[in-house]
């Protein structure tokens, strides 16, 4: 049996290679991730009143390479004086539970499995390009050799 497979590219440029909802890009975490995420991101309507140095853009902390560059993001905006003290080290200990959570994630990425090439989705998001297949065998296919 084949299924299409989630479109969402991690941080560290792997695709996620769990099966995608039926008519959909993304499995089901990933589904859940961006929908949860959608009022984070900056769109046409919020993005006038986006101002930088209080609002900063930060990924979802999935796995130990987004928490790396989060932890980028708000150690530049510390250094040059984009966000006060007092905000960065409450952001820098969420990091720190972050990184704590993830350290037994193994995500290293692998040649094959790295997106080469990604197109943009409604939202402005970058999706792995469609025709993935992932083939999914049953205990008795898997018995019988199939």
């Amino acid at each position: 049996m084949e299924y299409p497979t989630c479109r969402h590219i991690k941080t560290n440029g792997l695709q996620c290679h769990a099966p995608a909802l039926t008519g959909g890009d993304y499995c089901y975490f990933h589904n859940r991730l961006h929908v949860r995420h959608a009022q984070f991101r900056p769109n046409d309507i919020s993005r006038p009143y986006f101002t930088a140095g209080r609002d900063l853009e930060l990924c979802a902390l999935e796995d130990r390479e987004a928490v790396q560059f989060a932890l980028s993001v708000v150690i530049n905006a510390l250094a040059t004086n984009r966000i006060d003290t007092k905000r960065a080290t409450a952001l820098l200990y969420g990091l720190q539970l972050a990184s704590s959570n993830a350290v037994r994630l193994n995500n290293a990425p692998e040649t094959p499995d790295v997106v080469r090439a990604v197109e943009s989705s409604n939202d402005g998001l970058d999706l792995a390009e469609p025709g993935a297949i992932m083939e999914v065998f049953t205990r008795l296919e898997l018995e019988q050799g199939s």
